[in-house]
């Protein structure tokens, strides 16, 4: 049975960590993760940190945006 763990950012759904045959991969919901998807971490906690990354990331390039 294979095990998956919802990934959300600001209460919606962007990603899913789940844990397949080698291992476990995200399956990117949000296209600010499209890089991460099919990607394979050694956790589930290490795909949580790369979604983090990358929102923040995107975040921080939005905010820079709005200021100039």
């Amino acid at each position: 049975m294979r095990q998956s763990i919802p990934l959300v950012d600001s209460g919606t759904l962007v990603g899913v960590a789940t844990k397949g045959d080698c291992g476990w991969y995200l399956i990117a919901l949000d296209a600010r993760l499209e890089e991460l998807d099919r990607v394979n971490f050694r956790d589930a906690a290490a795909a949580e940190r790369a979604v983090r990354a990358v929102l923040d990331q995107a975040s921080s390039r939005l905010q820079e945006v709005r200021r100039a």
